[in-house]
């Protein structure tokens, strides 16, 4: 038996098709004649990453800047939620690329803060201490 084997690429992986010689005729119920289709997926699907937020400096005064990684882009929401859980503050912000750098400007009372970064279904928090 003759083996042909013909590769074809997709975005899932490759396909490879094996068939027979020309000239060999299939009969209902037996496996002589079928095709043997095997698919074999080297490619998988990119993990996507995970939400990583970094705030600095911490302590802070009046400023942070927040690295901002595994975000998809589009809005995020940004909470600063106080010691006995009242949110003192809710922003909305724009991520171009999901991965950047965002600076943020406050005038909070000191003290230790939590700032949680929402979108869709990814929250980050962290915690963030105001001198």
């Amino acid at each position: 038996m003759k083996k042909i084997s013909l590769l074809f690429f997709t975005f899932s992986g490759i396909y490879a098709g094996f068939s027979q010689k020309h000239g060999v005729k299939s009969s209902g119920d037996s496996l002589n004649g079928l095709v043997l289709a095997e698919t074999v997926i080297l490619a998988t699907i990119p993990a996507k990453e995970k939400p990583y937020v970094k705030i600095f400096p911490n302590p802070a005064k009046n400023k942070v800047e927040l690295e901002i990684k595994g975000f998809e882009p589009g809005f995020i929401q940004l909470r600063f939620i106080d010691a006995r859980g009242n949110c003192v503050r809710d922003d909305k912000r724009i991520l171009y690329s999901g991965n950047e750098q965002v600076v943020v400007m406050f005038s909070l009372l000191p003290g230790l803060y939590f700032l949680q970064i929402k979108q869709a279904a990814k929250t980050e928090r962290r915690k963030l201490l105001v001198e």
